[in-house]
């Protein structure tokens, strides 16, 4: 299980702060983008994002991947300015994560991006009602959220850990990440489970971990 810090913001700054820091000991990050319709939070906005780097407050580093956490209702506008981040600032697009309950159309996507799409599944989403309008082998990321999203610091759900399971069942064999509530209590649980997920996505056990970062981002190593 490899491990991916997530960036839930709500100040532009603090995500200028929190990028420079991480990507110190990470080359794939996860920034958080939310609504306040999908989810009761306003986050950091990709226009502020692109501010900052337009103003040269953030600099990225060559080897620096992003992930896009889209807790959005209207993703297409989105999914517009990260190509527009991606082309004109050169900045690396692994995977854009749009919730499943909007049902993208995955295929279409695919043909429109040179980024990849993933799924992000709220904990009142089952995964059978996924397949109803998925073919999982068409999809290359899939994220299971493990608290009520919207907030960092949410309490952590351990059943959502099934549904780890229930996608390797339905010979899902892409990427599965898990996001929130993770830290080294929950680990112990993640990791004693017959299916575990490739990604761990973590929030503020990182981000608020003060002087103690260097030493959890060790322990993190460990469960690789």
């Amino acid at each position: 299980m490899k491990t991916v810090p997530t960036l839930l913001t709500l100040d532009r700054f603090e995500l200028s702060d929190e990028l420079e820091l991480f990507q110190t000991y990470y080359d794939r990050i996860q920034i958080d983008v939310a609504d306040g319709v999908l989810v009761p939070n306003v986050t950091t906005q990709i226009d502020e994002f692109v501010e900052l780097i337009e103003h040269d407050y953030i600099e990225m580093k060559p080897k620096t991947k992003l992930d896009f956490h889209l807790m959005v209702k209207n993703y297409k506008p989105e999914l517009e300015k990260i190509t527009k981040l991606q082309e004109e600032s050169n900045i690396q697009i692994n995977t854009v994560l749009i919730n499943s309950g909007n049902h993208p159309d995955i295929n279409k996507l695919k043909t429109l991006y040179t980024f990849t799409i993933g799924l992000d599944i709220f904990p009142s989403t089952e995964i059978d009602d996924i397949t109803l309008y998925h073919d999982l082998n068409n999809i290359n990321h899939i994220q299971i959220m493990t608290v009520e999203p919207g907030f960092q610091g949410s309490p952590f759900l351990p059943e959502m850990l099934n549904k780890i399971t229930q996608l390797r069942e339905h010979h899902y064999s892409g990427e599965i990440l898990i996001d929130g509530g993770v830290n080294n209590t929950t680990l112990q649980l993640i990791q004693s489970q017959k299916h575990r997920p490739d990604i761990i996505c973590i929030g503020s056990y990182l981000t608020k971990a003060g002087d103690d970062l260097e030493y959890r981002v060790k322990a993190l190593k460990k469960f690789e």
